[in-house]
């Protein structure tokens, strides 16, 4: 692929752009999003780090609840209007957080906002990530073979993955993890995610320009670049 300056340059938002804040628990997400910043003038994307390593669901719903609904002038003024539709997610992994029914209340929490949504993936963001190149679940067995998830995820993606250029394949994502979405107990099932679900909401305003990179010169791996 081209370097994406050659074949687009950043755009600035629209003062009454969409706006999509995304609270990550970790740094990996946070990379991953800030990918598409600035790829549309009708939407802007916020992923927000966790606060000091405070990454288990009810710290990240604090840090968005002061970040959000405080009644500070410096706060940010969102429009949930109908047609309008900003919005706040919360993308977690289920890894340990199950315990104490975390992210039970994290859900619970956001269904009383408005336009509040939780992305889970199970084990990990890794899943996101692997379905940007797989279209079928991991293997069991394969991935008794190595010591973390992670680890797995790493090996099965050529130099492992890229957020520089890899979030590009975000239609293949969307496609794969959907397809091999499941439920279970009212989670995501082992090897699922819902990452799909706030991609959907991304896609409508970065398609053009995901489609255009696509069609250049044959993806040849060189890194897009996002200054």
């Amino acid at each position: 692929m081209l370097s994406r300056n050659k074949i687009y340059r950043k755009v600035e938002t629209e003062k009454d752009a969409k706006k999509i804040f995304i609270f990550c628990e970790g740094d990996r997400e946070v990379s991953y999003f800030r990918f598409f910043k600035g790829f549309s003038s009708n939407i802007d994307i916020v992923p927000v780090p966790n606060e000091n390593g405070k990454s288990d669901p009810e710290k990240l719903l604090d840090n968005a609840k002061c970040q959000i609904l405080g009644s500070d002038s410096e706060k940010p003024k969102l429009n949930f209007k109908e047609g309008f539709g900003d919005e706040v997610w919360f993308v977690i992994d289920t890894d340990r957080w199950n315990e104490g029914n975390k992210i039970t209340n994290l859900k619970t929490d956001c269904k009383k906002q408005n336009r509040w949504f939780v992305a889970q993936s199970n084990p990990s963001f890794e899943i996101w990530l692997y379905f940007h190149f797989h279209s079928i679940y991991p293997s069991d067995n394969d991935i008794a073979n190595y010591a973390s998830f992670k680890e797995y995820v790493n090996d099965k993606i050529s130099g492992g993955f890229n957020p520089n250029k890899h979030p590009i394949l975000f239609q293949d994502a969307i496609i794969n993890s959907e397809g091999n979405f499941e439920v279970q107990n009212d989670q995501p099932k082992y090897f699922s995610t819902e990452v799909f679900r706030l991609a959907k909401s991304i896609l409508p305003f970065i398609k053009d320009v995901i489609d255009t990179c696509l069609v250049e010169p044959k993806f040849s791996g060189t890194a897009i670049n996002l200054q």
